[in-house]
């Protein structure tokens, strides 16, 4: 029999959207390991209001604490537990297969071995963060029939808040140039453009924008697009059934060939393994 408890094992996440709360005290039935060495097809967001949490073992553990928030991509090993020395881990959670336009949300400034980790978060912004993991809760368990529409509404509003807390957001601003060249490219990433048409929108020369761009951003425009369409790339190869050929149209490569070489340099894996490791 299929399991139908998010929090047990055996629970198949084939949703859009499952959010929860994990309550683990010692010796309860929550009370052990989750172990998911391949990851998962989504991402999920995790908040700790309570307790202590330890994240994978030996010499890649860390531990997590009230105010410490977590982000897994797919993909990535889940190894988690409530901390040995603690009696309880209390987190908030939210599982979910993102919408395109959402990659820059969901690339945090601390990466611990593949999961992005922003500890300590500000009593303050807890209040702003806790009350949306429980709406969300709330919204994706109603039967109000647009639930699904205000459930992804207020986890945009979520991941913006998160995004935001990371440290090179809150202390760093980039040159509103550069900012206006990155924003007309997210608009239009499946089109083509030079960087004399960019140059020309922000009245500066080719070359001062090239070198202003890598010194702002830390990679070159072309880096930039390429990885930001990888991205954009790989929410599509997750979360639609579109074949590689359409998925690399719609991000602007029309070489499917070519469109394969720049995803494997940049994913490590061809779009086709890239697939099927998480199916």
């Amino acid at each position: 029999m299929q399991q139908t408890d998010p929090l047990k094992p055996g629970y198949n996440f084939d949703a859009h959207l499952v959010a929860g709360l994990t309550s683990i005290i010692e010796g309860n039935d929550l009370d052990f390991v989750i172990d998911r060495p391949g990851g998962m097809k989504g991402y999920i967001i995790n908040l700790t209001i309570k307790g202590q949490g330890r994240i994978f073992s030996g010499q890649d553990a860390f531990d997590v604490q009230e105010g410490d928030l977590l982000l897994f991509p797919p993909g990535v090993s889940h190894f988690y537990r409530r901390h040995p020395d603690c009696s309880n881990w209390f987190h908030r959670w939210i599982y979910f297969r993102p919408r395109a336009f959402w990659s820059d949300w969901l690339n945090w400034q601390n990466n611990q071995h593949g999961i992005f980790a922003t500890h300590d978060v500000e009593p303050q912004a807890m209040n702003q963060l806790e009350p949306l993991f429980v709406d969300i809760e709330h919204s994706a368990k109603s039967d109000n029939p647009y639930h699904n529409d205000l459930a992804l509404n207020l986890l945009e509003q979520l991941l913006i808040r998160c995004k935001t807390l990371q440290p090179n957001v809150m202390t760093r601003r980039i040159d509103p140039r550069i900012l206006e060249v990155v924003q007309h490219m997210s608009q239009h990433l499946n089109e083509d453009f030079c960087n004399d048409e960019l140059a020309a929108m922000v009245c500066i020369s080719s070359s001062r924008l090239g070198h202003l761009f890598s010194a702002e951003m830390g990679m070159t425009i072309t880096q930039w697009r390429d990885d930001q369409r990888i991205t954009r790339a790989k929410q599509l190869l997750l979360t639609t059934n579109h074949s590689i050929n359409k998925v690399s149209r719609m991000i602007g490569y029309g070489d499917p060939l070519y469109f394969s070489r720049v995803f494997k340099r940049i994913a490590g894996v061809s779009p086709k393994k890239f697939r099927e490791q998480l199916t």
